[in-house]
């Protein structure tokens, strides 16, 4: 019995994703941070949901989570639903939530630097790999990356008092 109890666990951990699914709760998190972004006035922040076919349900159930604003510390979040083929038209957003292969995909992080718009996944090596600003983590505790090259790169700055509450890379 142990035997086979083993090689299914071993299955299990291996074939688990890296990151999880984008939560309301790393949503939130998400919103905090924005109200630390420099350079941005009023209370409203547009966030493009960046999405591949295989994540488009996970972009709809963000998308209904912020639909008539999502109150997060000082920012409202509104939604916008992008499909990664379209991720040319990012301008206007504040952020970009980055789903599926849309997490790491250079293209999309291309234009959402040119844009000025800063990317935001729950895939922690999009950030390490410099496609995107920040990574969030919600559970089981708050944990923020951002990476210094890719915030400069899409001309993303945060007030000092972020500093404190972040890792940077």
């Amino acid at each position: 019995m142990r035997f086979l109890i083993l090689p299914v666990i071993a299955g299990a951990l291996i074939s688990t994703p890296a990151f999880a699914e984008t939560s309301q709760r790393d949503l939130e998190v998400i919103g905090r941070a924005l109200g630390f972004m420099e350079g941005v006035s009023g209370s409203d922040r547009t966030v493009a949901i960046v999405y591949d076919a295989g994540s488009e349900a996970e972009a709809q159930a963000l998308a209904g989570a912020m639909s008539g604003g999502l109150s997060a510390g000082r920012v409202t979040l509104n939604a916008r639903l992008v499909p990664m083929a379209d991720a040319g038209s990012l301008s206007g957003a504040h952020a970009a939530v980055l789903l599926g292969s849309a997490s790491g995909d250079a293209g999309v992080f291309s234009a959402a630097s040119s844009a000025g718009v800063m990317t935001v996944s729950t895939d922690m090596g999009c950030v390490e790999s410099g496609q995107c600003v920040m990574g969030v983590q919600s559970a089981p505790s708050v944990r923020i990356v951002v990476n210094r090259g890719a915030a400069d790169a899409s001309s993303v700055s945060f007030a000092a008092a972020f500093a404190m509450m972040i890792e940077e890379i």
